[in-house]
């Protein structure tokens, strides 16, 4: 396993309460042949139970993807990605029914985006708004799509992509983790591992406050993880940002400041 250093900064913003949850704790040695699991959840705002919801997906992550997979290690990536995504689908199924059984809960949510750095390759599982980027070779990547009507527009070719980012329907979700409708699916890929990248997993308290110039910049500094997430936690408010942030930043290469 290539030497891995993370950091994580997460910030109320200008909202009473931070309904952004994340996972970054290292593993345990049983946990080696799954890989390194970073996730950031992001609870929908306006629900009872928000934050619940991104407490649980995360929660989840840890019981579940712990869970016996039916072969011996070693698993090929293919194979922990249908585990990955069969334990987001158990956890929209655990917080979906806690809602059904608890009025006050109805409709909690929340949006999960997982990343697992194995040896040799990237596993994510997508579902809402939140992001993952990968910075290779001093170039930002967007990971995954936004679960939002306004994407379906853009994809549709119905929205310029220049006039999105003030548009009235940019927060509205499409997917989910938990409320009362059944998730149908889980967006997953798999990637190879280059010794030199670097990732970033926010909620979009971040991302829409920051330009992928600004995004990459930073990510391109030669600082700790942490050092790297608290700047551009730091931007986004300094940007104005009023909603919960959140970055993880995790790193491969090896070379920082002391």
């Amino acid at each position: 396993m290539a030497s891995i250093e993370y950091g994580a900064v997460t910030h109320a913003g200008q909202r009473p309460a931070n309904e952004d949850m994340l996972r970054g704790a290292p593993e345990d040695s049983r946990a080696i042949e799954r890989g390194h699991l970073f996730a950031v959840a992001d609870g929908l705002g306006g629900h009872k139970g928000g934050g619940l919801a991104s407490r649980l997906a995360c929660q989840g992550l840890d019981d579940y993807y712990q869970r016996r997979i039916p072969s011996p290690p070693p698993w090929s990536p293919r194979k922990l990605s249908r585990h990955l995504e069969e334990t987001v689908l158990r956890i929209d199924r655990h917080i979906r029914r806690l809602g059904l059984h608890h009025a006050a809960l109805a409709d909690m949510g929340t949006t999960l985006s997982c990343l697992v750095v194995t040896r040799g390759h990237t596993i994510v599982a997508h579902v809402g708004d939140s992001r993952i980027y990968r910075l290779r070779r001093g170039h930002l990547t967007c990971m995954t799509s936004d679960h939002t009507f306004l994407q379906e527009m853009i994809f549709e070719g119905e929205v310029d992509v220049v006039r999105a980012a003030d548009h009235p329907l940019r927060h509205l979700l499409t997917r989910v983790v938990g409320t009362a409708e059944p998730l149908p699916w889980v967006d997953t890929r798999v990637d190879p591992l280059f010794i030199d990248d670097r990732f970033l997993l926010c909620t979009d308290g971040l991302h829409n406050h920051l330009t992928t110039k600004q995004l990459e910049t930073v990510m391109s500094k030669p600082w700790h993880a942490r050092r790297i997430a608290l700047t551009l936690v730091t931007g986004a408010l300094d940007a104005g940002a009023r909603d919960n942030i959140t970055a993880v930043v995790i790193r491969n290469d090896g070379k920082r400041e002391p």
